[in-house]
């Protein structure tokens, strides 16, 4: 008789898990026991185990909720084939990027997806996600952190919110997804394979890390005032390859945060196209070459945001941090370009 594949369901909430009750969508409600009833033929090919760590409305997830789930998943990688996370799709990426960082060199694939309708409405997204989530994470030779979305299988680190309503809700930004799910599994795209790996577990997270975007009327003593109450690090999503104000008052801002010893790491505010460290050079470098600005090429905001917060949970020191932030760990730096100097792990 052919072994099963052992797949793990992780309910986190969200919409996955809601139900209409008095006109009001209430999330935990449905368990992960229960939604497994709804592809019930699923278990011919597949040994499905169940649990329910939070139910709740992502938008609500602090960074404990992520190390729950971190120490959750670290902890039962040798049990099963793959791992799914069901969560609300408010702040999955968030939660996922996260899982990234927090867990590095899994030796499994973990699939992160949400449901855009409650599994109860008819034209519901949420069974065939599941099915799908079970699927990958059962037979692929993934072992990278994925968000499944809409049949495309998209690195967890360049996912992006498109769409708040529509089924086609995340996509890739600046790289092409891993693959896709159809009728078969089709994995295109370079990507990390399962194997014998020595799993590392970070649970050092610094959360007091801020994301400001530029705009025309910014307020320089924002970064004054956040540094003042606190603030360890600073992400400024900048216009266009991240190009920054170069008024003396912006300057002195940027002045203060490297007196207060508090990183500023640069991004782009263009979904697509190419920053790369020639381009940042040009147009960055010269500008703030007497400052410590660290240009973060193609990463998306919310991704360098993350990424912040677990290097300073790892070092406190300026040449590490910007040896880390411009490190590409997990693919959250595009290399394609031949006369990049990123380092690729």
């Amino acid at each position: 008789m052919k072994k099963k594949s052992k797949v793990l369901i992780i309910g986190t909430g969200g919409t996955m898990s809601a139900k209409l009750t008095d006109n009001k969508l209430e999330c935990g409600i449905i368990t992960q026991s229960e939604m497994l009833n709804l592809i019930s033929d699923i278990k011919s090919d597949f040994e499905v185990d169940t649990t329910n760590i939070f139910r709740g409305d992502s938008t609500g997830f602090t960074l404990k909720h992520w190390l729950t789930l971190a120490n959750t998943i670290y902890y039962q990688r040798n049990n099963y084939d793959g791992i799914v996370i069901t969560s609300g799709t408010n702040t999955m990426l968030y939660m996922a990027t996260a899982m990234s960082f927090m867990l590095q060199d899994m030796p499994i694939p973990i699939v992160f997806v949400g449901s855009i309708a409650d599994p109860t409405q008819k034209n519901t997204d949420a069974r065939r996600l599941l099915r799908e989530s079970v699927i990958l994470a059962g037979k692929s030779d993934l072992a990278e952190t994925v968000v499944l979305c809409n049949g495309k299988i998209i690195r967890a680190c360049k996912a992006k919110r498109i769409n708040a309503s529509e089924y086609r809700a995340f996509d890739t930004s600046n790289s092409k997804p891993l693959g896709i799910i159809e009728q078969f599994i089709k994995l295109t795209n370079p990507y990390k394979k399962k194997g014998k790996k020595k799993t590392k577990l970070f649970n050092n997270l610094e959360s007091e890390v801020v994301m400001l975007k530029m705009h025309p009327g910014f307020q320089d003593k924002i970064i004054k005032n956040l540094i003042d109450t606190g603030t360890k690090g600073i992400v400024l999503e900048g216009y266009g390859v991240g190009n920054l104000p170069i008024h003396p008052n912006f300057v002195d801002a940027i002045k203060y945060a490297n007196k207060k010893s508090v990183p500023v790491v640069v991004t782009s505010d263009c979904p697509t196209g190419s920053f790369m460290k020639k381009i940042y050079a040009g147009e960055i470098g010269n500008r703030f070459e007497n400052f410590k600005i660290i240009p973060l090429y193609d990463m998306l905001t919310t991704t360098a945001q993350i990424k912040l917060m677990w290097v300073l949970g790892q070092t406190n020191k300026y040449a590490e941090i910007k040896k880390m932030m411009q490190t590409n760990y997990v693919g959250e730096i595009n290399s394609e370009d031949p006369n990049s100097k990123i380092q690729v792990i």
